[in-house]
């Protein structure tokens, strides 16, 4: 009884500091417009409480309606029913005036708008209000609306991108993730951990779960012997051929299935915001866009949310340089604007788009989450501002728990990550150089004559802002106007009809010469890359020393490498340290281990991986500090992921108990999707009769 008494005092208070601004604005107005007469603060505070009591009382039928015709209704005939309220107390009341229709109109966008946004600025964690004003249209949308009832049970993939099993089993016991305690401590759910494939992230890990298949991915992004230029794994270019290179016709979802924020679309017949898809409209469907963005209270809502992050970032960054809390990477310039899109409107669509995928009884959607990985990367990966968004995601599994026990048919919720990630101070923090400097005094110590141009990226291959860019294009692309204004604001970074807000799509145009012989240095964690362009094949060692000899030594010696992938002329492929080497295709060691503090199932993964037609020449692996957990970067990340060592090659599975994992260990992403694809194939079997 208290705790309704509560509740319902702080619903007042909340609703009361909404009308006491209202009722400012509505005086502002008045000051401004002749046309607009309020006598009195009271007066205002009277207009404002009567609307909104008409707004309460009519509003939910008219919207109920007004979503089944046209979803754009809704902002319509929000600004339609407040206009006329305010007509109508025009005629009621002495101390208020207005005069016509449109003053009306504006008058009653405004106060929706600041309504709209402090409500939401004030509900952020109120789950009731995002059941009732985000999910209400949609559900009066589609439930009882022709939607088909069945026992056949659907699925629910959520992808929390860079989680690992360790990492998560901290923050559910630290209180961080109280959904998945939940499914846990009730027996409903299970969680199971993998292995990653090398290399551990996301562009080979979800073409391997979605569509069965990830061979030749040998980084996020590397050199392309075939097309002679840079392939970047979250280009919408790149990610279009690759799915079109890998896929066999038979994904994850190719049964009517959805995807939802991906890379890749698993054969999805629909598909939204999905990188490899972009291009195709054919396999787009823009429908719940449109649900998303006509509800004003979504828009308020992720616009509070979007200020909100914001300025936690802000404060959370420069609390860090006060406390002088190491290791730590520069967080300010343009990645608080990429953490809050990441943490706000990607977030808040993803969860809105598979509800409404739950609501028309889809029977499988996956949607990935990059929140987690994006704030992880830049503040660590157990720091409070990364178990705070975790603690968001959480929050919204919750959501769509509550969502599958209105679905026209029952869903098994399964949370899984792809990769993790292995925090440490960074390759240029520890050494004062880069793995580029590195290779270029390799080269230029062999003293031969020769010094073709190294070629690198500093830049990091940026998720956050990568989804950004899709998101924007997509939204794009359903703007059918004839004078597009994001469009405008956007054409200067507008590139083969998508938008660019990163350095990817120059970089691959940028080191594309093979004729010339460049030595291209990508990184992806602790991951290296070097290739060289002039060959059409991978270049062997001894290839490699005879033309410059001082380079591998200068590589092997460094700290900072543990150990480099070559092809050899006698013993095929084989992984070099300091003092030894290990023959993959013999299984045989040659003086120390240099695989020794590894997986047991590193040497499969690295004999797989040295079989790629686009393995670079030389793959390096950065030194991995067993008693610390700790990696050194070759990039400018706090936390990184992509080669092995730590919790990077450590994602999870949460399933419900029903569903059989089968043999353990699952080793590898396509492992990973033939668990899934019998799931959802034996679906119909657990249906009732």
């Amino acid at each position: 009884m208290l705790a309704h008494s509560g509740r319902a005092t702080e619903i007042m208070v909340k609703h009361l500091i909404i009308w006491v601004a209202q009722a400012v604005v509505l005086l502002s107005m008045a000051g401004l417009f002749e046309t607009i007469e309020v006598k009195a603060f009271a007066d205002a505070m009277i207009v404002i409480v009567v609307v909104a009591a008409i707004g309460t009382l009519v509003m939910p039928t008219l919207i109920r309606y007004a979503v089944r015709l046209k979803p754009i209704l809704f902002p319509i005939i929000t600004f339609l029913l407040y206009a006329w309220a305010l007509l109508i107390l025009d005629q009621m009341l002495t101390g208020w005036r207005i005069s016509n229709w449109w003053v009306a109109g504006l008058t009653a966008a405004v106060l929706t708008t600041v309504a709209s946004f402090l409500g939401s600025f004030l509900s952020l964690s109120d789950d009731a209000a995002w059941q009732r004003y985000a999910l209400g249209p949609m559900r009066a949308r589609y439930v009882g609306n022709g939607v088909t009832h069945t026992y056949e049970p659907g699925y629910v993939f959520l992808e929390i991108d860079g989680l690992s099993e360790p990492v998560l089993r901290n923050a559910i016991a630290a209180g961080y993730a109280p959904t998945m305690a939940k499914m846990l401590l009730h027996g409903t759910h299970r969680l199971t951990p993998w292995e990653c494939d090398l290399s551990s992230q996301t562009s080979a890990m979800q073409a391997g779960i979605l569509l069965g298949n990830n061979d030749d991915i040998p980084a996020f992004r590397w050199y392309d012997r075939d097309l002679g230029r840079v392939m970047v794994s979250n280009s919408i270019r790149d990610a279009g051929l690759l799915q079109q290179k890998l896929s066999t016709g038979k994904g994850l979802l190719i049964d009517n299935g959805a995807s939802r924020g991906n890379l890749f679309s698993g054969d999805a017949p629909d598909s939204l915001f999905t990188f490899a898809t972009l291009m195709y409209p054919a396999q787009r469907n823009t429908r719940q866009y449109f649900l998303f963005y006509s509800n004003l209270y979504n828009l308020a809502r992720t616009a509070a949310l979007f200020v909100a992050d914001f300025f936690h970032e802000i404060f959370a960054a420069t609390w860090q340089l006060l406390r002088n809390e190491r290791p730590r990477v520069r967080r300010f310039g343009v990645y608080p604007l990429v953490r809050s899109a990441t943490t706000s409107i990607l977030r808040e669509l993803s969860t809105f788009t598979v509800a409404g995928d739950m609501f028309r009884g889809v029977p499988a959607t996956y949607t990935t989450y990059v929140a987690y990985d994006e704030v992880a990367h830049h503040s660590g990966t157990e720091r409070g501002d990364a178990l705070r968004v975790l603690r968001l995601l959480d929050r919204d599994i919750g959501r769509l728990v509550k969502v599958a026990e209105e679905a026209p048919r029952p869903y098994h919720i399964v949370v899984l990550s792809d990769h993790g990630q292995t925090q440490g101070a960074t390759f240029w923090q520890r050494y004062g150089e880069s793995l580029s400097d590195v290779v270029e005094s390799g080269i230029h110590r062999s003293g031969n004559g020769s010094r073709p141009e190294v070629v690198h990226s500093d830049s990091n291959p940026d998720e956050g802002r990568e989804m950004v860019s899709v998101l924007l294009t997509d939204f794009l692309k359903n703007d059918k106007t004839d004078h597009p204004v994001m469009k405008r604001a956007l054409r200067r970074r507008m590139r083969d009809g998508q938008v660019a807000l990163g350095p990817n799509a120059s970089l691959a145009d940028e080191i594309a010469d093979r004729e010339n012989g460049k030595v291209i240095v990508l990184a992806s964690g602790n991951l290296g890359l070097v290739s060289f362009t002039g060959a059409n094949a991978r270049l062997t060692m001894e290839q490699i020393d005879a033309a410059y000899g001082e380079l591998m030594p200068t590589l092997i010696d460094h700290p900072g490498i543990a150990f480099a992938l070559l092809e050899t002329d006698e013993r095929g492929p084989i992984a070099i340290g300091r003092s030894g080497f290990y023959a993959l295709r013999d299984n045989q060691v040659h003086g120390d281990n240099p695989l020794e503090g590894y997986s047991q199932n590193v040497p499969s993964l690295l004999l797989r991986a040295s079989g790629f037609r686009n393995t670079p020449d030389i793959l390096l692996i950065g030194t991995y500090w067993k008693e610390t957990n700790e990696i050194a970067a070759f990039e400018n990340l706090v936390s990184s992921h992509g080669g092995i060592g730590g919790n990077q090659t450590v994602p999870f599975v949460l399933s419900p108990v029903e569903l059989d994992v089968g043999p353990m260990p699952i080793v590898g992403a396509s492992a990973l999707h033939r668990v899934f694809k019998r799931w959802v194939a034996n679906g119909h079997k657990d249906a009732a009769p």
